[in-house]
């Protein structure tokens, strides 16, 4: 609170504090214009401006009710410990493919955002990932040595090519006028005998030392709870009926986890080509997003496990993951 037992002199700075303040927060004059009408070195504006809200001249409050997925993104952010949460308000009315587009849409900015000259990006396959990378808009932002790579194989043939990994890569590096290093390799291959072939392979030798480089994965989650005419479940095809393990709750990279995010020993986990779990959690940035209300078991898994760093989710999933427990 202001004193008001002052003398001349407290009065001339009060009243001086008092005419700073109405020309930063009430005139929305800049810094520098301040500094040429008061005559005071725009430096000691700065200050002054701090000692302002400190003498309770100016008191900012901010009114979480007009905007109430800000407090809620803190929430989730502080209890699943993110490094960023973005809530996207839905129609509950729609369905969820429409719901997880819209969320897609958004998560397309945050990726542009946080791309940065010389970043590796790391991509998986998949209908959420195909909506994000159509929604990336790259009008005005100049990157300069971007690589886009495949984080696992393609598919074979069992799902639309928009949805193959390289068919992303390709058309993401396209958008940001950068590079992608395709892969020539089935997700899942038939043997532990031909994983091991194809790891001496110069190409799978690249791809490796690319993978280690990523800075930035952009993947999403999959959930067996999910329709059963699911691209998800065309990707595994019969493979799927082999696992016997009911603790399944969700999948990154054709990486099966349980309730914790702990990655299952499936019949096929040595004959996958892609980024490991454990090397997931490594890359710099992991961003994921999802507006399918059928994955919230899996994707509250895959945050309790630390995949994640950033997340963009519907209002809907939000309130639930703020209901929810964190491990």
């Amino acid at each position: 609170m202001i004193n008001n037992n002052f003398g001349h002199s407290d009065f001339e700075q009060h009243k001086l504090l008092i005419k700073i303040a109405q020309l930063y927060y009430a005139e929305n004059k800049t810094q520098s214009e301040i500094a040429k009408i008061v005559n005071i070195h725009r430096s000691s504006i700065s200050r002054m401006l701090k000692t302002i809200r400190e003498l309770g001249i100016v008191s900012i409050s901010i009114n979480y009710d007009l905007l109430p997925d800000i407090a809620l993104e803190e929430k989730i952010r502080n209890k699943f410990n993110l490094k960023q949460v973005i809530v996207v308000p839905v129609n509950l009315d729609m369905d969820n493919d429409s719901k997880n587009q819209i969320v897609c849409n958004v998560a397309a900015n945050i990726l542009l955002k946080n791309i940065q000259n010389n970043d590796v990006i790391g991509v998986s396959w998949g209908r959420s990932i195909n909506y994000i990378v159509n929604s990336v808009k790259n009008d005005s932002v100049q990157l300069n040595n971007i690589t886009v790579v495949p984080m696992i194989g393609g598919p074979s043939g069992k799902i639309e090519t928009k949805f193959h990994v390289n068919n992303i890569a390709y058309k993401l590096s396209n958008k940001l006028k950068s590079r992608a290093i395709l892969i020539d390799y089935p997700a899942i291959v038939d043997t532990d005998q031909l994983k091991i072939e194809i790891e001496k392979t110069q190409h799978m030798k690249e791809l490796k030392s690319w993978w280690s480089k990523i800075t930035i994965a952009l993947f999403s989650i999959g959930c067996p709870a999910i329709s059963k005419n699911s691209i998800w479940y065309g990707f595994y095809g019969e493979l799927f009926q082999t696992i016997t393990d009911k603790k399944i709750v969700g999948d990154i990279l054709s990486r099966f986890y349980d309730k914790n995010g702990s990655e299952l020993n499936t019949p096929f986990c040595n004959q996958i080509i892609g980024v490991t779990l454990d090397n997931l959690k490594k890359i710099p940035l992991k961003i994921c997003a999802s507006g399918d209300f059928e994955k919230l078991n899996s994707l509250i898994a895959a945050l309790n496990a630390n995949y994640i760093d950033i997340l963009v989710v519907s209002d809907e999933m939000a309130e639930q993951l703020n209901n929810s427990s964190a491990r």
